[in-house]
């Protein structure tokens, strides 16, 4: 229930014009005093929920600038992003950021292009910030390591982008659980998370996906040493870090630093090199095991002896 209002002291010429209006509009002069009061009220509630609205968007533009100019160098400037989606003037995209414009959602939809993230977190705020997916890696490494090298999945067309660096990162916990982040030559990143634990924490269905890891690991690196402009890095990430990775909240650059680099995708696949350093707790039983299920699977051996060769592309005569 609303209360009533007692409104006193109304001049009377304009009480007069009040009844006359609202006898014009068949309505009592009580509800042309509330029309009256509405048409009052309205356009200001209406300016109010846009500049909500103008001040949650400002909040999220600045928050991505941040997080992005957070891994970036030299700093990427508001003046810059406007030149660069095609706008004349700085002026309009630096009140975005100010809250005093509000861009079209064509001009937002430009701006997640430009800058990598998720277009719908942009204009609305919901989904992530930064797009995070599922992917299971072929066993066939010629298959993985295809994918591995390309910026989106075959299945998704090529995109626009090329593929830059590939990051490799390992959960440095027990169960090793492997993510892959692939960050294009513009800046942008796509975090995959698959179904691989890299650790003794697996069971028969995990062995042979762990044995097909091992030798698309040996590929990509033939591949990666030999014939690929790609840079490969391999981390092991403390957990917190990997729930912010996973999260899409919180820009992939901003993760990878060198604190938390590590050469085991490099080392886990090499006899010669297992012995060296012991990269986490288990880690000798754990390449010893899974070079035992290698040398039972005849396929997985013929990879291997085409990797020897410098056979880098899956031949015709390869059969699983």
């Amino acid at each position: 229930m609303f209360s009533k209002l007692s409104v006193r002291n109304i001049p009377e010429h304009i009480f007069r014009a009040l009844e006359s209006l609202a006898v014009r509009h068949d309505r009592s002069t009580e509800g042309e005093a509330r029309q009256a009061i509405r048409a009052w009220v309205e356009p200001a509630l209406i300016e109010q929920t846009r500049s909500t609205r103008r001040k949650e968007l400002a909040d999220r533009l600045n928050r991505m600038l941040k997080q992005i100019n957070m891994s970036r160098r030299p700093q990427l400037l508001v003046s810059q992003i406007a030149e660069q989606i095609g706008e004349e003037h700085g002026e309009s995209v630096e009140n975005w950021f100010l809250g005093e414009e509000e861009p079209s959602f064509k001009q937002l939809t430009a701006l997640a292009g430009l800058l990598g993230v998720d277009p719908d977190w942009l204009k609305h705020g919901d989904k992530k910030l930064y797009p995070v997916e599922y992917y299971r890696l072929p066993e066939n490494p010629f298959a993985a390591v295809d994918w591995l090298q390309s910026w989106t999945p075959p299945e998704r067309g090529a995109g626009d982008q090329t593929l830059e660096t590939l990051h490799l990162v390992r959960n440095d916990n027990s169960t090793g659980n492997l993510y892959i982040v692939k960050e294009s030559a513009a800046g942008h990143y796509v975090v995959y998370t698959t179904p691989i634990h890299v650790s003794e924490e697996i069971g028969t269905g995990g062995e042979s996906s762990l044995a097909a890891l091992f030798v698309t690991l040996q590929l990509l690196y033939s591949r990666y040493t030999s014939t690929s402009k790609l840079v490969v890095l391999g981390y092991q990430m403390r957990p917190d870090d990997v729930s912010q990775l996973i999260s899409g909240n919180t820009n992939p650059g901003s993760l990878l630093g060198d604190s938390a680099r590590s050469c085991w995708w490099e080392d886990i696949w090499d006899s010669k090199m297992v012995g060296q350093r012991e990269y986490w707790p288990g880690w000798r039983a754990l390449c010893a095991r899974i070079e035992d299920v290698i040398a039972h699977r005849r396929y997985l051996n013929d990879v291997r002896i085409h990797i020897g060769e410098g056979i880098l592309v899956e031949p015709n005569d390869i059969a699983e």
